[in-house]
């Protein structure tokens, strides 16, 4: 019996040490990686764009064979100040919501809404800050200010808000590396009652 409680005591010792320096030598390898490889923020930045969909309803789109895509001329450059929106039934407005051929207009119980001009332009994000960048993301802020209304429907700034601070630092690099695009996007139109 001596024996066996003997050999148990051994084998589970030895399993515990393999572990062990199993896991510090795997902890060291992936401290040797990160310090390998620095992130390049707009790298990051533009990756993070275009997983979370921003083109979707930020870029103008133009038609192709393959139906409408981003218009590389106009990328983040928001609702078109020139497009001019087509009637609606407002009162289907007060149940649905209406998109613009676009994609960058958008009418529902809330009003009208208009994607935002994200590139660095004075029209755009041109002077905004980090700061006022995160603030906006992080609790829907037009513009990051205090005191100002809140971010329309459809953003999902809730959604984004959940991002790290490094996340949301690599998105604000990525917009402000794009070319400017001159484009005040209206403001938003009350709902109809």
């Amino acid at each position: 019996m001596k024996s066996k409680i003997l050999l148990l005591t051994v084998v589970s010792i030895l399993a515990y040490s393999c572990n062990s320096q199993t896991e510090k030598k795997t902890t060291e390898k992936e401290i040797e990686m990160v310090e390998q490889e620095p992130i390049n923020l707009v790298e990051r930045g533009e990756y993070l764009v275009d997983l979370g969909g921003c083109h979707h309803c930020h870029s103008p789109k133009i038609m192709t064979d393959h139906g409408p895509v981003p218009d590389s001329n106009r990328l983040l450059s928001g609702h078109p100040a020139d497009e001019v929106l087509p009637p609606y039934d407002k009162e289907t407005a007060k149940g649905y919501a209406l998109f613009s051929m676009g994609f960058t207009a958008f009418t529902g119980p809330w009003g009208t809404s208009f994607a935002a001009n994200l590139t660095p332009d004075d029209s755009g994000i041109g002077a905004w800050t980090e700061t006022q960048f995160v603030k906006s993301i992080r609790e829907g802020k037009l513009k990051g200010q205090d005191g100002g209304r809140m971010l329309l429907p459809p953003m999902p700034w809730q959604d984004f808000a959940k991002l790290t601070n490094e996340d949301l630092s690599a998105i604000f690099a990525y917009l402000k590396s794009l070319p400017s695009v001159d484009n005040v996007v209206p403001a938003p139109i009350p709902p109809v009652m």
